[in-house]
């Protein structure tokens, strides 16, 4: 058995972007949601709006093999690999998280 090759990060940006672009109806491109209008391509907001539309993405690349193992038409072993990449994502971001709130309390508990 050949195991696939990890897609770079990216690519599964961009797939996981392209995929909420596709969904949300044109929302994001008219502007609803934004605070002060559009950002600048490399700006945090859009880093960190890239990053959830990815992780996003990656579950439901981990749904989708698991239904299509269920239904007979992928292995186990796909659905298992999507599915920890799904959990470690996960496990990512929640950590990636915490050190934020931890560093905003922080700043926040600064004497001025």
């Amino acid at each position: 058995m050949i195991i696939p090759p990890i897609p770079p990060i990216g690519a599964s940006v961009a797939a996981g972007a392209a995929q909420v672009a596709a969904t949300s109806g044109g929302l994001a491109s008219a502007g609803v949601g934004a605070v002060g209008g559009a950002a600048p391509p490399g700006s945090f907001q859009n880093l960190l709006g890239q990053a959830i539309d990815s992780l996003n993405g990656v579950t439901n690349n981990a749904t989708n093999v698991s239904l299509h193992a269920a239904a007979g038409t992928a292995t186990v072993a796909d659905a298992t690999i999507a599915s920890t990449v799904a959990s470690l994502d996960t496990q990512l971001a929640s950590a990636l998280a915490s050190k934020a709130v931890n560093s905003l309390n922080a700043i926040m508990n600064m004497p001025l």
